[in-house]
Protein backbone atom coordinates (compact mmCIF):
# COMPACT_ATOMS: atom_id res chain seq x y z
CA UNK A 1 0.00 0.00 0.00
CA UNK A 2 3.00 2.33 0.55
CA UNK A 3 4.94 1.44 -2.39
CA UNK A 4 1.14 2.30 -4.77
CA UNK A 5 0.87 6.15 -2.55
CA UNK A 6 4.85 6.63 -2.93
CA UNK A 7 4.33 5.59 -7.00
CA UNK A 8 0.80 8.15 -7.00
CA UNK A 9 2.70 11.04 -5.54
CA UNK A 10 5.56 10.39 -8.08
CA UNK A 11 3.48 10.51 -11.28
CA UNK A 12 1.46 13.51 -10.06
CA UNK A 13 5.17 15.16 -9.37
CA UNK A 14 5.98 13.58 -13.06
CA UNK A 15 3.05 15.94 -14.47
CA UNK A 16 4.73 18.89 -12.84
CA UNK A 17 7.71 18.25 -13.89
CA UNK A 18 6.91 17.71 -17.30
CA UNK A 19 4.90 21.11 -17.32
CA UNK A 20 7.82 22.76 -16.59
CA UNK A 21 9.67 20.87 -19.41
CA UNK A 22 7.58 21.52 -21.67
CA UNK A 23 7.77 24.95 -23.13
CA UNK A 24 11.82 24.65 -22.73
CA UNK A 25 11.51 21.33 -25.17
CA UNK A 26 9.02 23.11 -27.78
CA UNK A 27 11.07 26.62 -27.89
CA UNK A 28 14.31 23.96 -28.72
CA UNK A 29 13.16 22.02 -30.96
CA UNK A 30 10.58 23.86 -32.52
CA UNK A 31 12.86 27.21 -32.62
CA UNK A 32 10.41 28.89 -35.16
CA UNK A 33 7.11 28.55 -33.89
CA UNK A 34 6.76 32.15 -32.53
CA UNK A 35 5.45 35.34 -33.13
CA UNK A 36 7.76 37.05 -34.81
CA UNK A 37 5.92 40.04 -35.29
CA UNK A 38 5.59 40.76 -31.16
CA UNK A 39 8.99 39.67 -30.42
CA UNK A 40 10.41 41.65 -33.36
CA UNK A 41 8.40 44.50 -31.43
CA UNK A 42 10.36 43.89 -28.31
CA UNK A 43 13.79 43.43 -30.39
CA UNK A 44 12.73 47.42 -31.19
CA UNK A 45 12.11 48.06 -27.90
CA UNK A 46 15.72 46.97 -26.83
CA UNK A 47 17.38 48.90 -28.57
CA UNK A 48 15.64 52.40 -27.89
CA UNK A 49 15.90 50.93 -24.25
CA UNK A 50 19.83 50.24 -24.47
CA UNK A 51 20.06 53.81 -26.39
CA UNK A 52 18.55 55.60 -23.01
CA UNK A 53 15.57 54.31 -20.97
CA UNK A 54 14.31 57.00 -19.95
CA UNK A 55 13.69 58.77 -22.87
CA UNK A 56 12.28 55.17 -24.39
CA UNK A 57 8.76 56.77 -24.78
CA UNK A 58 10.09 59.88 -26.73
CA UNK A 59 12.78 57.79 -28.90
CA UNK A 60 10.49 54.53 -29.75
CA UNK A 61 6.92 55.45 -31.57
CA UNK A 62 6.18 51.48 -31.27
CA UNK A 63 6.78 50.79 -27.46
CA UNK A 64 3.14 50.93 -26.40
CA UNK A 65 3.40 48.99 -23.15
CA UNK A 66 3.94 50.31 -19.32
CA UNK A 67 7.10 50.94 -17.82
CA UNK A 68 7.27 47.34 -16.04
CA UNK A 69 6.37 45.59 -19.22
CA UNK A 70 8.57 47.67 -21.40
CA UNK A 71 11.74 46.77 -18.43
CA UNK A 72 10.62 42.91 -18.93
CA UNK A 73 10.05 42.64 -22.69
CA UNK A 74 12.47 45.23 -24.00
CA UNK A 75 15.10 46.04 -21.70
CA UNK A 76 15.43 42.08 -20.84
CA UNK A 77 15.89 41.49 -24.53
CA UNK A 78 18.67 44.31 -24.49
CA UNK A 79 20.47 42.60 -21.68
CA UNK A 80 20.91 38.98 -23.83
CA UNK A 81 23.07 41.03 -26.35
CA UNK A 82 22.76 38.56 -28.93
CA UNK A 83 22.89 40.12 -32.75
CA UNK A 84 21.36 36.85 -34.43
CA UNK A 85 17.60 37.82 -34.40
CA UNK A 86 16.70 34.02 -34.49
CA UNK A 87 18.98 33.07 -31.66
CA UNK A 88 17.89 36.32 -29.47
CA UNK A 89 14.52 35.27 -29.68
CA UNK A 90 14.96 31.96 -28.38
CA UNK A 91 17.24 33.33 -25.50
CA UNK A 92 14.34 35.50 -24.70
CA UNK A 93 11.43 32.65 -24.72
CA UNK A 94 13.70 30.82 -22.59
CA UNK A 95 13.41 33.28 -20.08
CA UNK A 96 9.59 33.45 -20.28
CA UNK A 97 9.62 29.53 -19.93
CA UNK A 98 11.51 30.11 -16.93
CA UNK A 99 8.25 32.20 -15.50
CA UNK A 100 6.02 29.66 -17.18
CA UNK A 101 7.92 27.20 -14.22
CA UNK A 102 7.23 29.35 -11.88
CA UNK A 103 3.90 29.70 -12.40
CA UNK A 104 3.26 25.79 -12.25
CA UNK A 105 4.49 25.78 -8.64
CA UNK A 106 2.61 28.72 -7.67
CA UNK A 107 -0.64 26.85 -9.09
CA UNK A 108 0.83 24.10 -6.99
CA UNK A 109 1.14 26.01 -3.73
CA UNK A 110 -2.48 27.39 -4.14
CA UNK A 111 -4.22 24.28 -4.90
CA UNK A 112 -2.13 22.86 -1.85
CA UNK A 113 -3.32 25.84 0.22
CA UNK A 114 -7.36 25.20 -1.15
CA UNK A 115 -6.72 21.53 0.20
CA UNK A 116 -7.34 20.16 -3.65
CA UNK A 117 -6.83 16.54 -3.39
CA UNK A 118 -4.34 16.00 -5.67
CA UNK A 119 -2.75 19.40 -5.93
CA UNK A 120 1.01 18.58 -7.64
CA UNK A 121 -1.35 16.30 -10.07
CA UNK A 122 -3.82 18.97 -11.01
CA UNK A 123 -0.91 22.07 -10.92
CA UNK A 124 1.03 20.27 -13.68
CA UNK A 125 -2.74 19.53 -15.72
CA UNK A 126 -3.26 23.12 -15.86
CA UNK A 127 0.59 23.79 -16.90
CA UNK A 128 0.67 21.22 -19.48
CA UNK A 129 -2.82 22.93 -21.32
CA UNK A 130 -1.87 24.49 -24.35
CA UNK A 131 -3.87 27.45 -23.49
CA UNK A 132 -1.31 27.71 -20.61
CA UNK A 133 2.01 28.35 -22.97
CA UNK A 134 1.03 28.71 -26.37
CA UNK A 135 -0.31 32.49 -25.39
CA UNK A 136 2.86 33.13 -23.17
CA UNK A 137 6.72 31.72 -23.77
CA UNK A 138 6.20 29.97 -26.90
CA UNK A 139 4.32 32.63 -28.19
CA UNK A 140 7.17 35.24 -27.37
CA UNK A 141 4.67 37.02 -25.41
CA UNK A 142 4.73 38.57 -21.42
CA UNK A 143 1.19 37.95 -19.98
CA UNK A 144 2.79 35.01 -18.32
CA UNK A 145 5.06 37.69 -16.10
CA UNK A 146 1.22 39.33 -15.30
CA UNK A 147 -0.02 35.79 -14.91
CA UNK A 148 2.78 35.36 -11.60
CA UNK A 149 1.81 38.60 -10.22
CA UNK A 150 -1.66 37.49 -9.95
CA UNK A 151 -0.76 34.09 -8.50
CA UNK A 152 1.24 35.83 -6.18
CA UNK A 153 -1.80 38.18 -5.34
CA UNK A 154 -3.72 35.42 -4.24
CA UNK A 155 -1.11 33.82 -2.04
CA UNK A 156 -0.97 36.84 -0.32
CA UNK A 157 -4.42 35.96 0.09
CA UNK A 158 -4.38 32.90 1.17
CA UNK A 159 -1.61 33.63 3.89
CA UNK A 160 -3.80 36.45 5.23
CA UNK A 161 -7.00 34.91 6.04
CA UNK A 162 -5.41 32.08 7.04
CA UNK A 163 -5.78 33.16 10.72
CA UNK A 164 -6.06 36.29 12.66
CA UNK A 165 -3.42 38.92 11.78
CA UNK A 166 -2.05 41.47 14.05
CA UNK A 167 -1.75 45.19 13.26
CA UNK A 168 1.29 44.71 11.76
CA UNK A 169 0.57 41.92 9.82
CA UNK A 170 -2.44 43.83 8.14
CA UNK A 171 -0.96 46.76 7.19
CA UNK A 172 1.78 44.54 5.53
CA UNK A 173 -0.73 42.87 3.90
CA UNK A 174 -2.32 46.26 2.55
CA UNK A 175 1.21 47.28 1.34
CA UNK A 176 2.14 44.30 -0.44
CA UNK A 177 -1.91 43.83 -1.96
CA UNK A 178 -0.89 47.42 -3.29
CA UNK A 179 1.96 47.36 -4.33
CA UNK A 180 1.28 43.69 -6.66
CA UNK A 181 -1.71 45.77 -8.18
CA UNK A 182 0.77 48.83 -9.35
CA UNK A 183 2.91 46.45 -11.09
CA UNK A 184 0.58 44.59 -12.60
CA UNK A 185 -0.68 48.29 -13.51
CA UNK A 186 2.38 49.05 -15.00
CA UNK A 187 3.51 45.29 -16.78
CA UNK A 188 0.55 45.29 -19.60
CA UNK A 189 -3.11 46.50 -20.89
CA UNK A 190 -4.32 43.27 -20.93
CA UNK A 191 -3.91 42.57 -17.24
CA UNK A 192 -5.98 45.86 -16.21
CA UNK A 193 -9.13 43.56 -16.32
CA UNK A 194 -7.50 41.54 -13.47
CA UNK A 195 -6.62 44.71 -11.69
CA UNK A 196 -9.92 46.03 -11.46
CA UNK A 197 -11.24 42.61 -10.27
CA UNK A 198 -8.57 42.60 -7.54
CA UNK A 199 -8.52 45.62 -6.19
CA UNK A 200 -12.55 45.07 -6.11
CA UNK A 201 -11.46 41.50 -3.83
CA UNK A 202 -8.88 43.41 -1.44
CA UNK A 203 -11.87 45.67 -0.17
CA UNK A 204 -14.00 42.91 0.08
CA UNK A 205 -11.33 41.17 2.06
CA UNK A 206 -10.91 44.21 4.22
CA UNK A 207 -14.58 44.84 4.59
CA UNK A 208 -15.17 41.18 5.07
CA UNK A 209 -12.63 41.24 8.56
CA UNK A 210 -12.58 44.87 9.63
CA UNK A 211 -15.84 46.79 8.55
CA UNK A 212 -15.26 50.22 8.20
CA UNK A 213 -12.99 50.78 11.02
CA UNK A 214 -10.11 52.35 11.35
CA UNK A 215 -7.91 49.93 11.08
CA UNK A 216 -9.93 49.03 7.81
CA UNK A 217 -9.62 52.62 6.67
CA UNK A 218 -6.09 52.67 7.63
CA UNK A 219 -5.48 49.13 5.27
CA UNK A 220 -6.90 51.22 2.86
CA UNK A 221 -4.96 54.03 3.25
CA UNK A 222 -1.58 52.63 3.10
CA UNK A 223 -2.91 50.25 -0.08
CA UNK A 224 -3.44 52.84 -2.11
CA UNK A 225 -0.27 54.88 -1.25
CA UNK A 226 1.74 51.30 -2.49
CA UNK A 227 -0.45 51.09 -5.57
CA UNK A 228 0.09 55.16 -7.02
CA UNK A 229 3.54 55.64 -5.12
CA UNK A 230 5.45 53.06 -7.65
CA UNK A 231 3.69 54.92 -10.50
CA UNK A 232 4.50 58.15 -9.65
CA UNK A 233 8.55 57.40 -8.94
CA UNK A 234 8.55 55.68 -12.49
CA UNK A 235 6.80 59.29 -14.23
CA UNK A 236 9.01 61.44 -12.41
CA UNK A 237 12.34 59.28 -13.98
CA UNK A 238 10.88 59.36 -17.65
CA UNK A 239 11.46 61.61 -20.25
CA UNK A 240 7.71 62.33 -22.39
CA UNK A 241 6.61 63.59 -24.87
CA UNK A 242 4.11 67.07 -24.44
CA UNK A 243 1.69 67.68 -23.30
CA UNK A 244 1.65 63.93 -21.38
CA UNK A 245 2.08 63.75 -17.47
CA UNK A 246 2.25 60.15 -17.45
CA UNK A 247 3.30 56.85 -19.47
CA UNK A 248 0.28 55.50 -18.82
CA UNK A 249 -1.23 58.27 -20.13
CA UNK A 250 0.74 58.37 -23.47
CA UNK A 251 0.30 54.60 -23.56
CA UNK A 252 -3.51 54.23 -23.34
CA UNK A 253 -3.83 57.50 -25.87
CA UNK A 254 -1.26 56.53 -28.25
CA UNK A 255 -1.47 53.22 -27.67
CA UNK A 256 -3.34 50.84 -30.70
CA UNK A 257 -6.84 51.43 -31.05
CA UNK A 258 -7.76 48.00 -31.09
CA UNK A 259 -11.70 48.85 -30.54
CA UNK A 260 -12.24 50.45 -33.31
CA UNK A 261 -12.79 47.14 -35.35
CA UNK A 262 -15.45 44.37 -34.45
CA UNK A 263 -12.72 41.95 -33.54
CA UNK A 264 -8.63 40.86 -33.78
CA UNK A 265 -9.68 37.30 -33.63
CA UNK A 266 -10.79 37.51 -30.64
CA UNK A 267 -13.98 35.79 -29.74
CA UNK A 268 -17.38 38.22 -28.85
CA UNK A 269 -20.56 38.39 -29.36
CA UNK A 270 -20.38 40.75 -32.37
CA UNK A 271 -19.31 38.58 -34.60
CA UNK A 272 -22.66 37.56 -34.72
CA UNK A 273 -23.96 40.65 -36.35
CA UNK A 274 -21.37 41.80 -38.63
CA UNK A 275 -19.95 39.85 -41.28
CA UNK A 276 -16.44 41.40 -41.22
CA UNK A 277 -14.79 40.88 -38.48
CA UNK A 278 -12.57 43.45 -39.37
CA UNK A 279 -14.80 46.07 -40.30
CA UNK A 280 -15.53 49.38 -37.97
CA UNK A 281 -16.96 48.89 -34.95
CA UNK A 282 -18.25 52.45 -34.70
CA UNK A 283 -20.78 52.07 -37.89
CA UNK A 284 -24.38 50.39 -36.58
CA UNK A 285 -24.72 47.01 -37.44
CA UNK A 286 -28.57 45.70 -37.90
CA UNK A 287 -30.06 42.78 -35.07
CA UNK A 288 -32.22 40.82 -37.42
CA UNK A 289 -34.60 38.00 -36.91
CA UNK A 290 -34.87 36.48 -40.54
CA UNK A 291 -34.69 39.32 -42.66
CA UNK A 292 -36.61 41.41 -40.75
CA UNK A 293 -34.58 44.20 -39.29
CA UNK A 294 -35.22 45.14 -35.81
CA UNK A 295 -32.88 48.01 -34.54
CA UNK A 296 -29.39 48.61 -34.91
CA UNK A 297 -26.37 49.05 -33.22
CA UNK A 298 -23.18 50.44 -32.29
CA UNK A 299 -20.98 47.44 -31.52
CA UNK A 300 -18.70 50.12 -29.95
CA UNK A 301 -20.70 51.69 -27.57
CA UNK A 302 -23.16 48.87 -27.11
CA UNK A 303 -20.20 46.77 -26.23
CA UNK A 304 -18.90 49.19 -23.83
CA UNK A 305 -22.11 49.83 -22.01
CA UNK A 306 -22.69 45.74 -21.99
CA UNK A 307 -19.18 45.29 -20.26
CA UNK A 308 -20.22 47.64 -17.69
CA UNK A 309 -23.63 46.13 -16.81
CA UNK A 310 -21.63 42.74 -16.70
CA UNK A 311 -19.19 43.78 -14.45
CA UNK A 312 -21.85 45.58 -12.21
CA UNK A 313 -23.73 42.36 -11.73
CA UNK A 314 -20.54 40.59 -11.08
CA UNK A 315 -19.94 42.74 -8.49
CA UNK A 316 -23.29 42.83 -6.91
CA UNK A 317 -22.83 38.58 -6.56
CA UNK A 318 -19.58 39.09 -5.97
CA UNK A 319 -20.72 40.79 -2.78
CA UNK A 320 -24.08 38.46 -1.86
CA UNK A 321 -22.14 35.92 -1.74
CA UNK A 322 -19.41 37.24 0.78
CA UNK A 323 -22.92 39.09 2.71
CA UNK A 324 -24.87 35.94 2.96
CA UNK A 325 -22.18 33.67 4.26
CA UNK A 326 -19.50 35.09 6.73
CA UNK A 327 -17.15 32.28 8.01
CA UNK A 328 -14.83 32.21 10.96
CA UNK A 329 -11.76 34.27 10.22
CA UNK A 330 -9.70 30.71 10.15
CA UNK A 331 -11.59 29.53 7.57
CA UNK A 332 -12.41 32.35 5.30
CA UNK A 333 -9.87 31.51 2.48
CA UNK A 334 -11.60 28.08 2.30
CA UNK A 335 -15.19 30.27 0.75
CA UNK A 336 -13.44 33.80 0.44
CA UNK A 337 -10.39 32.51 -2.57
CA UNK A 338 -12.85 30.27 -4.55
CA UNK A 339 -15.68 32.95 -4.50
CA UNK A 340 -12.69 35.43 -5.80
CA UNK A 341 -10.94 33.04 -8.63
CA UNK A 342 -14.94 32.63 -9.87
CA UNK A 343 -14.90 36.31 -10.06
CA UNK A 344 -11.39 37.45 -11.53
CA UNK A 345 -12.09 34.75 -14.32
CA UNK A 346 -15.92 35.90 -15.35
CA UNK A 347 -14.48 39.20 -15.14
CA UNK A 348 -11.90 38.21 -17.79
CA UNK A 349 -14.07 36.46 -19.83
CA UNK A 350 -16.89 39.04 -19.63
CA UNK A 351 -14.62 41.48 -21.01
CA UNK A 352 -13.40 39.36 -24.30
CA UNK A 353 -17.16 38.57 -24.77
CA UNK A 354 -18.34 42.46 -24.77
CA UNK A 355 -15.83 44.64 -26.00
CA UNK A 356 -14.56 45.39 -29.73
CA UNK A 357 -11.51 44.75 -30.96
CA UNK A 358 -10.29 41.30 -29.03
CA UNK A 359 -7.57 39.46 -30.20
CA UNK A 360 -6.76 35.77 -29.36
CA UNK A 361 -4.68 36.18 -26.92
CA UNK A 362 -6.93 37.62 -24.08
CA UNK A 363 -8.29 34.75 -22.86
CA UNK A 364 -4.79 33.96 -21.39
CA UNK A 365 -6.24 34.48 -17.45
CA UNK A 366 -9.50 32.74 -17.73
CA UNK A 367 -9.13 28.90 -18.01
CA UNK A 368 -6.12 29.04 -15.60
CA UNK A 369 -8.10 30.66 -12.47
CA UNK A 370 -11.76 29.08 -13.32
CA UNK A 371 -10.07 25.86 -13.40
CA UNK A 372 -8.20 26.49 -10.14
CA UNK A 373 -12.03 27.48 -8.60
CA UNK A 374 -13.63 24.37 -10.25
CA UNK A 375 -11.09 22.21 -8.36
CA UNK A 376 -11.29 24.02 -5.11
CA UNK A 377 -15.75 23.57 -5.29
CA UNK A 378 -15.71 20.41 -6.94
CA UNK A 379 -16.30 18.53 -3.79
CA UNK A 380 -18.78 20.99 -2.50
CA UNK A 381 -22.99 20.93 -3.57
CA UNK A 382 -24.12 22.94 -6.18
CA UNK A 383 -21.77 24.87 -8.45
CA UNK A 384 -18.76 22.88 -10.45
CA UNK A 385 -18.65 19.31 -10.77
CA UNK A 386 -16.64 16.71 -12.55
CA UNK A 387 -18.70 17.26 -15.65
CA UNK A 388 -18.61 20.77 -15.26
CA UNK A 389 -14.35 20.41 -14.77
CA UNK A 390 -14.04 18.27 -17.90
CA UNK A 391 -15.94 20.49 -20.04
CA UNK A 392 -13.31 23.26 -18.59
CA UNK A 393 -10.53 21.27 -19.81
CA UNK A 394 -11.95 20.50 -23.07
CA UNK A 395 -12.47 24.02 -23.16
CA UNK A 396 -8.68 25.10 -22.15
CA UNK A 397 -7.43 21.98 -24.65
CA UNK A 398 -9.50 23.74 -27.90
CA UNK A 399 -8.55 27.45 -27.24
CA UNK A 400 -4.71 26.16 -27.46
CA UNK A 401 -6.23 24.44 -30.75
CA UNK A 402 -6.88 27.51 -31.89
CA UNK A 403 -4.20 29.67 -30.84
CA UNK A 404 -1.72 26.67 -32.40
CA UNK A 405 -3.77 27.32 -35.83
CA UNK A 406 -3.48 31.05 -35.85
CA UNK A 407 0.17 30.52 -35.72
CA UNK A 408 0.13 28.25 -38.13
CA UNK A 409 -2.10 31.03 -40.04
CA UNK A 410 -4.56 28.66 -40.70
CA UNK A 411 -6.80 30.54 -38.53
CA UNK A 412 -7.04 34.38 -40.34
CA UNK A 413 -8.91 37.65 -39.11
CA UNK A 414 -11.01 36.98 -41.61
CA UNK A 415 -11.82 33.32 -40.34
CA UNK A 416 -15.50 34.31 -39.59
CA UNK A 417 -17.01 30.52 -38.59
CA UNK A 418 -14.21 29.76 -36.84
CA UNK A 419 -14.67 33.27 -34.78
CA UNK A 420 -18.44 32.50 -34.52
CA UNK A 421 -17.77 28.69 -33.09
CA UNK A 422 -15.64 30.23 -30.49
CA UNK A 423 -17.55 32.69 -29.56
CA UNK A 424 -20.45 30.49 -29.61
CA UNK A 425 -19.13 28.20 -27.10
CA UNK A 426 -17.54 31.09 -24.78
CA UNK A 427 -20.77 32.80 -24.81
CA UNK A 428 -22.70 29.72 -23.63
CA UNK A 429 -19.45 28.78 -21.02
CA UNK A 430 -19.84 32.37 -19.69
CA UNK A 431 -23.73 32.03 -19.13
CA UNK A 432 -23.64 29.08 -17.79
CA UNK A 433 -20.80 29.86 -14.73
CA UNK A 434 -22.88 33.07 -13.86
CA UNK A 435 -25.90 31.79 -13.14
CA UNK A 436 -24.35 28.81 -11.41
CA UNK A 437 -22.61 31.57 -9.57
CA UNK A 438 -25.88 33.69 -8.59
CA UNK A 439 -27.25 30.02 -7.37
CA UNK A 440 -24.21 29.59 -5.56
CA UNK A 441 -23.11 32.66 -4.05
CA UNK A 442 -27.14 33.07 -3.24
CA UNK A 443 -27.35 30.29 -1.03
CA UNK A 444 -25.61 29.05 1.78
CA UNK A 445 -24.21 26.06 -0.20
CA UNK A 446 -20.71 27.65 1.09
CA UNK A 447 -21.62 26.54 5.03
CA UNK A 448 -18.84 24.92 5.95
CA UNK A 449 -20.53 22.24 8.01
CA UNK A 450 -22.08 21.15 4.21
CA UNK A 451 -18.27 19.97 3.23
Amino acid sequence: MNLITRNKKHAQWFAVFLAILLPFLLIRFFPRFYHASDVDDFRRWSQAWEADWRSVYVNCERCNYPFVGTLLSGGVMSAINIETFARLANRFRYYLAVVDALNVLAFWLILKNLQVKNAPLWAGVIGLLPSSWLGSSVWGQIDGIGQSLILLFFLLLIWFNRQSRSAGQVYLFAALAGFLLSLMLLTKQLIYFSVFALGMIFIANVLTRFGVSIRGVLAGAIALLAFFLPVLLVDVSLKLKDPYFSHLQYILVTGSQHGNVVTYTGFNLWVFFSNDPLGSSRLPVPVQIGSQTLFSVVPYSAGIFLFLMVNALLILVFAKGIHRSVPPEEALHRQFIPMSLVYLALVNLGFNLTLTGTHERYLYHFYPFILVACLALLNRPGFFNRSMLAVLLAGACLYGAYLFAYLNRWVLPTSLAALRWMSAIHLMLFGYIFFAAIRQFGSRMFDLSQS
